[in-house]
C-alpha cells in the first residue's frame, strides 16, 4: 500500500506568513461591515420604538 501523503514539510515551512496581508484586510474588512451592520440594526430599532 503506497503512502500518498505528499510533500513533508518542516514545522518552519509550515509556519511561513504571506507577504500580501490576506488575512488582515479580511479580518479588517469583516470588522467593518460587522460594525455597520450592528449599527444599521440598531438605528432601525431605536427609529421604530415608540416616543
Amino acid at each position: 500500500m503506497a503512502d500518498n501523503r505528499g510533500d513533508v514539510v518542516t514545522p518552519t515551512e509550515a509556519r511561513q506568513a504571506t507577504t500580501q496581508k490576506a488575512n488582515y484586510r479580511v479580518l479588517v474588512r469583516s470588522l467593518t461591515i460587522a460594525i455597520v451592520a450592528a449599527v444599521l440594526v440598531y438605528a432601525f430599532f431605536y427609529l421604530q420604538s415608540p416616543a
